[in-house]
């Protein structure tokens, strides 16, 4: 077999694959909503120039959001050192884990505070400062914070991974280093 023929074949394999994984996804969640462990990725570069971004909110200071200006969140149970996500399941259908890609652009953010963890299903979700981060499903708007201290677990991430609380522009740097100031 010519090479030719052996790379247009490892293409169209490569290309069933993701369709019949496709194909899967859609028939294990009926149709009506992202499969149990879905992972909504960040648009490629070629998509968007930036994956990670800032907005300022008038009542928890700058907060990280995606490339789209959806408000991203941090869970209380999840660990940051070392990275670990723990919300899979139900819990990620209604937090959707923010996909990592290798080339995560950022604006406003410390680019090196940006990594990734591999969640229980594989998949690689986006860290913050070691805190993976999730959007929630029920924002309906861009800059939307309707997850904000739900369950007293779930907050607005800041621009250091932290929680945003009320009153987070007059926090401290020394407040700002893994503490929540506490």
């Amino acid at each position: 077999m010519s090479l030719s023929k052996l790379h247009r074949s490892v293409i169209a394999g490569a290309f069933a694959a993701t369709m019949l994984i496709a194909a899967t996804a859609c028939n294990a969640s009926g149709g009506s909503g992202p499969p149990v462990d879905a992972v909504l990725p960040f648009p490629s570069a070629s998509q968007s120039a930036v994956g990670l971004r800032t907005v300022d909110n008038a009542q928890l200071g700058t907060l990280v959001t995606d490339n789209q200006g959806w408000v991203l969140y941090r869970f209380d149970q999840d660990k940051n050192v070392p990275p670990t996500s723990t919300c899979a399941g139900p819990c990620a259908t209604r937090w959707l884990p923010a996909a990592a890609v290798s080339d995560t652009q950022v604006q406003g953010v410390d680019q090196n505070l940006v990594g990734s963890v591999k969640r229980p299903d594989g998949s690689l979700q986006l860290t913050l400062n070691g805190w993976p981060l999730y959007r929630f499903t029920g924002d309906k708007n861009p800059g939307d914070t309707k997850g904000q201290g739900l369950d007293r677990v779930w907050f607005a991430a800041d621009i250091q991974g932290e929680k945003a609380v009320p009153g987070a522009r007059a926090k401290s740097a020394t407040t700002q280093n893994g503490s929540d100031g506490y």
